[in-house]
């Protein structure tokens, strides 16, 4: 934990400090810090900071509500752990009464955000939604980078869509991340580790990604999503329905089947949530009306 990505080893023009017991009230300073993303925003607007921005978590779990973070107008964001704390872990309980759906819901933003060396578990749906509106670039989140990350434990008996979930996403980063014990038992097959939907292009896993006990397929596609990308260095175990990346029309939204989806394996099958064989790739439901495959597996 604590570690400074390359993004950020320049002087940052603004630090915001959180921590499990801060003040809304605090300036977040590092001896007087705030208590969660709300805070924050609120800070930085009083600020008016508008270049390199670090919000650094001190050691602890956070047992929070659902975050929210909205456009603010800056050149980088980073959100990392304070160098040299402690677990910074944020724990939703999974209390469907007080709404702890996802960790956190970004909206529409063109600044480049990175979310560096968390744990994220018992949330109800999933870890973060990048929660883009429409194809216009000023709708989408674009630039963003998952990095480090530990997603566990995600989902419930009735609900589940995914640890990383993308809608009208653009030139997204996952890498060196875990997914494990993600779950959804009413619909095992809605759940997964990342999830490319609304026209979600240009996105890519990549580096050594572990997923483990994953109840849907690892990596889905969905809704028009086009030219995304795994690379070849993600181990899959116990994981997925229909394969390890899927590519699918679902009913009742965009009618245009998904292309350029890419899935470098070094395997044809692997192994399901349920023991069972299943292939690296699949496109579907309909090979009627998507005649040619949505996605493709490629050789390292």
């Amino acid at each position: 934990m604590g570690v400074v990505p390359a993004e950020a080893s320049a002087a940052p023009s603004g630090d915001v400090h959180v921590s499990p017991s801060g003040k809304k009230s605090n300036p977040g300073t590092a001896t007087r810090p705030v208590r969660d993303l709300s805070d924050v925003r609120r800070v930085l607007d009083a600020r008016g900071v508008h270049g390199h921005i670090r919000v650094l978590f001190a050691g602890g779990t956070y047992k929070l509500k659902q975050q929210e973070w909205k456009h603010y107008r800056a050149k980088s964001i980073t959100f990392q752990p304070e160098p040299g704390a402690a677990e910074v872990r944020f724990d939703g309980q999974r209390n469907q009464k007080q709404q702890q759906k996802y960790w956190l819901v970004v909206g529409p933003t063109r600044t480049r955000m990175t979310f560096t060396g968390f744990q994220v578990s018992g949330y109800t749906v999933g870890g973060i939604f990048l929660r883009g509106e429409g194809t216009a670039d000023s709708r989408r989140v674009i630039g963003a980078t998952i990095d480090r990350m530990t997603f566990a434990g995600l989902g419930t008996a009735t609900t589940g869509f995914a640890a990383v979930h993308m809608n009208y996403a653009r030139n997204i980063t996952v890498r060196e991340s875990q997914f494990i014990g993600l779950e959804n038992k009413g619909c095992p097959g809605c759940m997964h580790g990342v999830y490319f939907a609304a026209q979600s292009n240009d996105n890519k896993v990549t580096g050594r990604n572990s997923f483990l006990s994953i109840s849907g397929d690892a990596v889905r596609a969905s809704d028009y999503s086009n030219r995304n990308r795994v690379e070849y260095g993600s181990s899959f175990a116990l994981t997925g329905v229909k394969a390890v990346f899927s590519a699918w029309r679902i009913k009742g939204r965009d009618p245009r089947c998904s292309e350029g989806n890419v899935f470098v394996t070094a395997t044809d099958q692997y192994t399901s949530f349920r023991a069972q064989p299943i292939p690296a790739v699949k496109s579907g439901p309909d090979p009627d009306t998507c005649p040619r495959p949505q996605i493709t597996a490629v050789r390292p």
